[in-house]
């Protein structure tokens, strides 16, 4: 997948499953809802980072 970036989450298409892994995958519908919800999108870089961290986290 490359590098996600803050101002591209919002368009990103999620998996249809869940793999269950450990960390979240960063196509994982719950980890896209997660940043969507945090308003990513205006985020910086560094905060960004932080905030994809925390959502793959389970």
């Amino acid at each position: 997948m490359g590098k996600l970036k803050a101002k591209d989450v919002a368009k990103l298409k999620p998996k249809s499953k869940c793999c269950k892994k450990n960390p979240r995958c960063q196509k994982c519908a719950v980890v896209i809802h997660r940043l969507c919800k945090q308003d990513c999108a205006s985020m910086c870089k560094k905060d960004f980072k932080k905030a994809l961290e925390k959502a793959r986290k389970r």
